[in-house]
């Protein structure tokens, strides 16, 4: 993937970090375990209210794209999940 789409990504993933803190501390932490979970295909999935479900998806969608590199998805996941 080019340097500056991949930057543009980096930058969401970083403002769908800042969101999902702001949430607050019930809801932002089931959402982070959520996009986790199913990145790890775990059978398990919490369920999520609506909103907090879109939100989960389109993060999903953002850190699971196919046309990355590993050392980019590795990037991207530690831009989100902050490891």
């Amino acid at each position: 993937m080019p340097d500056d789409e991949f930057e543009t990504m980096l930058a969401r993933a970083k403002s769908f970090r800042r969101r999902v803190d702001e949430i607050g501390s019930v809801s932002g932490p089931v959402i982070v375990g959520n996009v986790r979970d199913r990145l790890r295909w775990r059978a398990d999935v919490e369920t999520l209210p609506p909103a907090q479900g879109e939100l989960a998806d389109e993060i999903l969608e953002l850190l699971a794209n196919p046309s990355l590199s590993p050392q980019q998805a590795h990037q991207l996941e530690r831009a989100f999940f902050g490891q």
